[in-house]
C-alpha cells in the first residue's frame, strides 16, 4: 500500500492510494460523510485494472487531516465491536 496527497488546502484534501481494497476507502468515505462538517468525501478508481485510487474530501469548518484520522478511528473502533459480536454470536 502507497498513499500520496496530490492536492492540500485549508479545508480540501485530496490522495492517491495504491494497492488497496476500494472498499476499506469506502468504509472510509461513509464515516466522513457522517459528519457534519462534511461536504465532500469521494472515492474514484482510475481504471478497473490498476489498483490506484482517489479519495478527496472538502470540509466546512475542520482540518481534512484530522477528518481523516477520526474517520478511519471510527471505522477501525465499528471493526472491533462487529468482531467481537461476531465471535459471541459464533461462539468462538
Amino acid at each position: 500500500m502507497h498513499a500520496e496527497v496530490t492536492h492540500a488546502k485549508d479545508k480540501e484534501l485530496e490522495f492517491k492510494i495504491h494497492d488497496i481494497d476500494i472498499s476499506i476507502l469506502y468504509i472510509i468515505q461513509h464515516e466522513i460523510q457522517k459528519d457534519q462538517d462534511n461536504r465532500f468525501a469521494g472515492v474514484v478508481l482510475k481504471h478497473p485494472l490498476v489498483r490506484e485510487y482517489m479519495l478527496k474530501i472538502l470540509t466546512n469548518k475542520n482540518d481534512p487531516y484530522k477528518m481523516i484520522s477520526d474517520s478511519v478511528d471510527s471505522a477501525i473502533k465499528f471493526t472491533n465491536d462487529l468482531s467481537g459480536m461476531m465471535k459471541l454470536t459464533i461462539g468462538s
